[in-house]
């Protein structure tokens, strides 16, 4: 990249590093979902750009990524809860499971954002911002970093589609893979498209796919919270049932969704 792109997109990133910091601190609260959101959002921006430039032994790095997990386990159980109907006695029983299992998950977020963030990491964040991930970017161009995570996804889509049609583990595992990668080259694209000439529906097809991939991914998660979920004799049935129904609609999803080639 030139040097007033560089500097731009440094200045962006350290941009993203405040807004984390902003939306972190309102999240300890919980009293809004979004602001977990919004906090993973800005960490995905930041983890993604250091895997672009080869930055990921880098202890920032490393915390960045622990952050995201537990903000990831909070964000999951939010969006389940959220999708959770109350309508019969075994939907209540399966919320009240998943809130208990939330409640958890905040207080591990709790902790590690006590453990983890502190004026130290702020300052070590601003000086690996500032000085490798600096360097890195001038010593890329942004079709170098595009065709980097284009590469990574074009091969987690053929290995998908090799398994597409199989029923079992492999193509959910596959599909898992396919969701990062598309998650990764969507970011890429959406974040260098002020500084290349990518058009927007370049980023739009990426999204339509990436939405996709997370709807069937919150079915399977439901399916597996479902699985393990632990119910009286008098409702097995009823857990069977959604069980049934869960998987058919996952196969379902999965025989029919179609990804967009790079």
């Amino acid at each position: 990249m030139n040097h007033r792109d560089t500097e731009k997109l440094t200045f962006e990133l350290l941009e993203t590093w405040s807004t984390f910091n902003h939306y972190a601190k309102e999240a300890q609260t919980f009293e809004n979902p979004e602001d977990v959101h919004q906090a993973r959002i800005r960490l995905r921006k930041l983890i993604t750009f250091a895997r672009l430039v080869d930055l990921t032994e880098e202890p920032v790095y490393l915390i960045w990524k622990r952050l995201m997990h537990a903000f990831g386990e909070v964000r999951d159980l939010d969006v389940q809860l959220e999708a959770t109907s109350n309508k019969t006695e075994i939907d209540q029983l399966f919320a009240n499971h998943v809130a208990l299992q939330l409640q958890g998950k905040r207080s591990t977020l709790i902790e590690t954002m006590h453990l983890l963030i502190s004026n130290e990491l702020d300052r070590s964040v601003r000086r690996f911002l500032a000085g490798p991930m600096t360097k890195r970017l001038k010593r890329m161009s942004e079709k170098e970093l595009i065709h980097a995570a284009e590469k990574r996804y074009e091969k987690k889509r053929e290995q998908f589609e090799k398994v597409q049609r199989k029923d079992g583990t492999k193509r959910v595992e596959r599909m898992h893979e396919l969701r990062l990668a598309t998650k990764a080259y969507r970011y890429t694209v959406e974040y260098l498209r002020p500084y290349t000439h990518q058009p927007k529906s370049a980023v739009d097809r990426l999204k339509a796919t990436q939405t996709q991939l997370g709807n069937i991914n919150d079915t399977y998660q439901r399916l597996e919270r479902w699985r393990s979920f632990e119910v009286p004799t008098a409702y097995q049935e009823e857990r069977l049932r959604q069980i049934k129904r869960l998987e058919d609609e996952l196969r379902t999803a999965l025989d029919q969704i179609e990804i967009a080639h790079g």
